[in-house]
């Protein structure tokens, strides 16, 4: 990459390897710089966003409604980012509870990458939180393809290994820039045979512990809070790290 400021990260990687989580946590890391931060949630299958914004009422607008409309104007983008009402400085955008592949009509790659496009000029960062399920879902392939980095989220587990040998060939054209990914092996536990998995997965350059109290957070719709005592000491730093790595030290 060139001197230019990077803006937007993809995170993607193998089911339930805490895709969504990690994004929340670094929105929350670059939200302290009091910059805005607008998170991207791409998933339709299970749509994250009433489960990580909702604290009362649910939000009534949906990406699909954004990228099936004939135009797209900035405002319009603005008008479909749902405020975080405990952190100023993010917001959300995403697809609404009961929303399904079948709810909007397809999209063009090219309205995608628009959307994207007016972001970066919405907000300080953008995190896009991309669905594992990359086939059929426009918006993560193009937010792969445009974003300034990807943090590629590997599970500690067998299953994350089949996933990635069966999904890494869908992105080897040069356009996605795979060797170039930040590579993450997450819920890491206590016991021998981590360092087998970082090898099947070519080497990680940093590691998410599990944490009882982070899939507690994920429960109660908690996630941006920040952790406390020894447990904060073996996470946060990491997801600082992977911050300052992407996005810079924000001075």
């Amino acid at each position: 990459m060139s001197n230019k400021q990077k803006q937007m990260l993809a995170v993607w990687g193998s089911p339930g390897a805490g895709k969504t989580v990690t994004a929340v946590k670094l929105a929350a890391e670059l939200a302290k710089r009091k910059k805005n931060v607008v998170l991207v949630f791409t998933d339709l299958t299970a749509p994250p966003l009433p489960a990580v914004a909702a604290e009362g009422k649910l939000p009534e607008v949906s990406v699909g409604e954004l990228l099936s409309a004939p135009g797209m104007t900035q405002e319009q983008v603005l008008k479909t980012c749902v405020p975080c009402e405990k952190h100023p400085y993010i917001s959300f955008l995403g697809y609404k509870a009961g929303e399904n592949v079948f709810t909007y009509a397809e999209y063009s790659k090219e309205k995608a990458v628009d959307m994207l496009v007016l972001l970066r000029h919405i907000a300080d960062y953008v995190i896009v939180d991309c669905t594992s399920v990359l086939t059929g879902n426009v918006l993560a392939t193009a937010a792969l393809e445009v974003a300034d980095d990807v943090l590629r989220v590997c599970g500690c587990d067998l299953k994350a290994i089949s996933y990635f040998a069966s999904y890494l060939p869908l992105i080897e054209d040069r356009k996605f820039k795979p060797e170039q990914h930040i590579r993450v092996l997450s819920n890491t536990r206590p016991y021998p045979g981590g360092m087998e998995y970082e090898n099947s997965f070519g080497g990680v350059k940093y590691r998410l512990p599990y944490l009882p109290i982070v899939e507690e957070q994920a429960a109660t719709l908690k996630l941006l809070e920040p952790l406390a005592g020894k447990e904060a000491k073996s996470y946060e730093p990491v997801i600082t790290a992977i911050a300052a790595e992407v996005f810079g030290d924000g001075k």
